[in-house]
């Protein structure tokens, strides 16, 4: 689990900031994180689907960038916006991740959706020197993270994202 956790934690960092925009965007459902049968991936985006028929099936428009690809629409979550990230290992999807910039009450916003994923999916183990990550286990080695950058008490980047350890680069 500590490898996880120290294997997520870089491609976390190289993740784009969302901006903030006057775009529409559409509600993140954390219940879109997992499935019935307890893998975690968001909605139909099924892990290790090559990103050429992923952008074929999908509704969402994406813009390629260094480290994969971001979609063109924003989602909120609690009035934070950022677009969606996508990763891809080998060609085959390995991560989706959202990043919210968090301006105000950030302590407040980052207990709030820890205390609904852990409703969701029970609880959440904790870790983080420095930094606030929590993490589930899901079916099929798959991972949900929230990790918590910071600033005082009122300002943090906020990473959302769900992983598949069997399509992740070097596993």
């Amino acid at each position: 689990k500590i490898r996880q956790t120290i294997f997520l934690l870089p491609l976390f960092l190289l993740a784009g900031c969302a901006s903030a925009g006057g775009s529409q965007s559409r509600d993140l459902d954390l219940k879109e994180l997992c499935t019935e049968e307890q893998v975690f991936q968001y909605a139909d985006f099924e892990w290790g689907t090559d990103s050429e028929q992923l952008f074929k099936q999908s509704f969402l428009k994406f813009d390629e960038k260094d480290l994969g690809h971001e979609s063109k629409e924003k989602f909120s979550l609690e009035n934070a916006e950022s677009n969606m990230d996508l990763e891809f290992s080998d060609g085959q999807l390995s991560q989706v991740s959202f990043t919210f910039d968090i301006e105000q009450d950030a302590n407040t916003w980052i207990q709030k959706e820890v205390d609904e994923l852990n409703s969701l999916y029970g609880g959440g183990i904790a870790t983080g020197l420095g930094n606030q990550i929590y993490q589930w286990q899901g079916e099929q080695d798959t991972v949900l993270q929230l990790t918590a950058f910071t600033e005082g008490d009122e300002s943090a980047t906020v990473i959302l994202s769900v992983a598949s350890m069997e399509y992740s680069i070097g596993s």
